[in-house]
């Protein structure tokens, strides 16, 4: 899957964003990779048209003619397409020239301050916190989660994803998707084209004790904190104060109720072992 299939993003592309220009930084990292360091541009010339999908003029063969032709290629790339360029030279790269491609490419992005890393041949989102604590792949989770009849859903949630990770983020846009697609979810799980996140949640843990009450209420409560928060549910009437990491947690905790909530709807978090304790379900 290419890079802009995983992070969502469309063609064509809108118009020129911080991202596109900081991936300048990266345009360099890309002419060293399919130059071999600035020795050849007719290697140069030929790569980038083969990572363009464009036939190469075959009155360019050597590197004095090539310079002129492969650096305009390189200039009409969008930044999309260097970031999927650049996959493939890691991919295609072996030894200590992957692991030193794939490092001048992090640099680039540090020094760009562009929220993605590229770990193991491939760009990702950079949250090093949520790497150490093992919270960065609950969205993952919901989205491979969203199959079947929760497919619209999975494409509302990847809109929230996107409008978290797009350059520069769009954080009101980011809630309003995610709390949007974990109440498409009630609706399939109920059933009812009108029914809300708080009927799904009074119906959970119907037998269990009464610790489970305190849950079923922190599940209401994120809807009603994007009902608040201006410019996710309704009218922007006010400039909203809220921080990037919160918007990646509200997110996240969508995400993590979403997979939860699907995965009781197929019978999946059901405990038939022998366990006497409450089953998990609606």
């Amino acid at each position: 899957m290419s890079f802009a299939d995983r992070f969502g993003y469309a063609r064509p592309e809108p118009p020129r964003t911080q991202v596109e220009r900081d991936s300048d930084a990266l345009r360099i990292v890309l002419w060293n990779a399919v130059s071999n360091d600035g020795k050849s541009s007719l290697a140069a010339y030929r790569r980038l048209c083969e990572h363009t999908h464009q036939l190469p003029d075959s009155n360019v063969w050597s590197d004095s003619y090539a310079d002129e032709s492969a650096r305009l290629v390189l200039d009409q790339m969008t930044w999309i397409d260097v970031y999927e360029a650049l996959e493939k030279e890691v991919a295609s790269a072996r030894g200590q020239v992957r692991s030193k491609l794939q490092s001048a490419i992090n640099q680039a992005l540090s020094r760009s301050g562009i929220a993605y890393e590229m770990r193991d041949g491939r760009f990702e989102f950079y949250e090093p916190v949520a790497n150490e604590l093992g919270t960065r792949r609950d969205e993952d989770e919901a989205v491979a989660s969203l199959t079947d009849e929760f497919e619209p859903v999975r494409k509302q949630y990847l809109n929230a994803l996107r409008n978290l990770r797009g350059m520069p983020a769009n954080l009101e846009g980011a809630v309003a998707d995610a709390i949007n697609a974990l109440e498409a979810v009630a609706k399939i799980v109920e059933g009812k084209p009108h029914a809300t996140l708080s009927d799904v949640a009074r119906n959970l843990f119907p037998d269990s004790p009464g610790y489970h009450v305190p849950l079923r209420g922190a599940i209401e409560k994120i809807y009603a904190y994007s009902n608040q928060l201006p410019g996710a549910r309704h009218g922007r009437y006010a400039e909203p104060e809220i921080a990037y990491a919160e918007t990646v947690m509200v997110v996240r905790i969508a995400g993590a109720i979403i997979t939860f909530l699907v995965t009781l709807h197929r019978g999946e978090g059901v405990d038939d072992s022998d366990d006497p304790g409450p089953a998990f379900q609606f």
